[in-house]
């Protein structure tokens, strides 16, 4: 148990890390990703793009969405989600705060059970 709570406020702590400093000056732009890159593309709130539109969604509205999207449950620890897309191969992170989706994130493919191989 304490290990859970240790790991999700270190993951809750690495998403708030993750956060733009408004200086995009070296950022790709929209325009210059390859279309078969969209679904791994990030928005401004390190979501990836065919999820972000989910934060703040409730968590039962928001598990159907992740699944219709391609997602499925990698792991859980607590109120931190990590989904495996394997079409996309992006390990996604929900954390739930009040029975909503706070924040949406990626992590290494090792956090949803995938081989780093």
């Amino acid at each position: 148990m304490r290990f859970a709570v240790a790991m999700t406020i270190f993951l809750v702590l690495m998403l708030a890390g993750c956060q733009s400093t408004g200086d995009d000056s070296d950022a790709v732009p929209a325009s210059a990703v390859p279309q078969s890159m969209d679904a791994t593309a990030t928005a401004s709130n390190g979501a990836p793009i065919d999820i972000a539109d989910l934060v703040n969604v409730p968590v039962a509205a928001g598990k159907s969405q992740m699944q219709a999207r391609g997602y499925r449950i990698g792991v859980e620890q607590g109120q931190t989600i990590f989904w495996w897309n394997p079409k996309t191969t992006i390990c996604a992170t929900t954390v739930t705060v009040k029975g909503r989706y706070q924040t949406i994130g990626t992590a290494s493919a090792r956090y949803c059970g995938q081989n780093s191989n």
